[in-house]
């Protein structure tokens, strides 16, 4: 089994993103606060990228789930909360990486509708996740497995057993 985490904090901190992406929305309407818009993006961008970068250990967007959790509001997850880890970090890089690009087309280019389109998709993917527990890029993340798997010889190892985390009361994200 591949290392797993709560996919409930990362649906709370998709829902967060959402929020911020849609006050960015707001912002970017009028000209005056399109640069609060843009460093708004680029801010929940390098959230998601440190999110990522750390091994979700470190998930700015999913704090408020961790807090009310570790204090026991929040109880401990069942398997079918369960995510892989791998799967959550490619969500993290391709939605961060989207939204940085989003941001690059804005402000270098001036390609709004590239820059729109770009933080819709990622808004999209993260309003599904807070809303189905569907993570898109963990089911594309789980797909690439199953074919690489396919390809093993007969009886060689597929993932490597590891340690489970987010259970209450560990203390990591």
């Amino acid at each position: 089994m591949s290392q797993m985490t709560d996919s409930r904090g990362f649906r709370t901190g998709a829902a967060i993103s959402v929020l911020l992406l849609g006050v960015a929305a707001l912002l970017h309407v009028e000209e005056a606060t399109r640069t609060a818009s843009a460093l708004l993006v680029a801010a929940i961008a390098g959230a998601m990228l440190l999110s990522a970068a750390t091994s979700l250990r470190v998930s700015l967007l999913a704090y408020p789930f961790r807090l009310l959790r570790d204090r026991g509001v929040i109880g401990a997850p069942a398997p079918s909360h369960l995510e892989p880890v791998p799967g959550l970090r490619l969500a993290q890089v391709m939605g961060g990486t989207m939204l940085l690009l989003g941001v690059v087309a804005h402000v270098r280019f001036d390609a709004d509708l590239v820059a729109v389109a770009l933080v819709v998709i990622v808004a999209t993917l993260q309003s599904f996740l807070a809303i189905t527990a569907i993570c898109v890029a963990c089911k594309l993340y789980g797909v690439v497995v199953w074919f690489q798997n396919r390809s093993l010889p007969q009886g060689s190892p597929k993932i490597a057993s590891q340690k489970i985390r987010m259970t209450k009361g560990s203390g990591r994200s």
